[in-house]
């Protein structure tokens, strides 16, 4: 129980450090969340079925991109807080709850102005996809910044798979094997158009969050591991 309880203390901990470190850049973050925001007023005027699907991809663009920030701004720190006695697996996980945190009370309230402004077909549906956004966005963010070691070349990844998405209608075949399928299929179902079963949109992000993951933990484990220097030799 000692032990399960210190686990505890330091990812709570290591969640604090991050949070105080995305806070140092407020700047960017109100760009963040003012880029879906803008994303979805731009298309309410067209068509307030289709700004759902504009506000959620933009959603996913600024939850990914403050991830990967996150991830950039504690890169040389948390080597250093591992040599102190922080486990990698605390650091990361904190990280990830205090993101998934933020990106869903984020996504509460752009759920809420979206339902208040587009009168969805069906409100759950709009939840749905806003609340499947920070899973799978936060992941996305993680793996990239675990693969790119500069923050422009993650953001132009993000953004070029967002954009992607953006691009192409609900039905498209390529929309399959990109991550934001399950909340651009359930956006659509909120607007009132076809759309795939919600059983195969959840397995489809839950594929993708344990697959990012997964990239996201192998690669940063061997960005944060201590490399022990070998023994010196005993003086003759």
């Amino acid at each position: 129980m000692t032990g399960a309880r210190a686990f505890l203390q330091r990812t709570l901990i290591a969640a604090e450090m991050q949070g105080r470190q995305l806070l140092r850049r407020r700047l960017a973050l109100a760009i963040l969340v003012a880029l879906p925001v803008a994303l979805y007023l731009a298309m309410l005027s067209q068509s307030k079925e289709s700004a759902i699907e504009f506000g959620a991809l933009g959603m996913s663009w600024s939850v990914a991109c403050a991830a990967l920030f996150a991830v950039l701004a504690a890169r040389e720190a948390e080597p250093r807080l591992v040599l102190i006695g922080f486990r990698p697996a605390e650091l990361m996980l904190g990280r990830f709850l205090l993101l998934l945190g933020g990106g869903t009370a984020f996504a509460a309230l752009v759920g809420v102005a979206m339902t208040l402004a587009s009168a969805p077909v069906s409100v759950a549906a709009l939840f749905g996809s806003c609340l499947l956004v920070p899973p799978i966005a936060v992941s996305l963010g993680l793996a990239v910044a675990a693969i790119l070691p500069h923050d422009l070349e993650g953001t132009l990844v993000i953004i070029g798979l967002v954009g992607i998405q953006l691009a192409l209608s609900g039905g498209a075949w390529v929309n399959g094997i990109l991550p934001m399928n399950g909340p651009i299929q359930l956006a659509y179902l909120a607007g009132g158009f076809p759309a795939d079963p919600v059983g195969l949109m959840l397995v489809h992000s839950l594929v993708y969050v344990v697959a990012l993951l997964a990239i996201a933990a192998a690669g940063w484990s061997l960005r944060v591991r201590v490399r022990r220097g070998r023994p010196a030799a005993p003086v003759q």
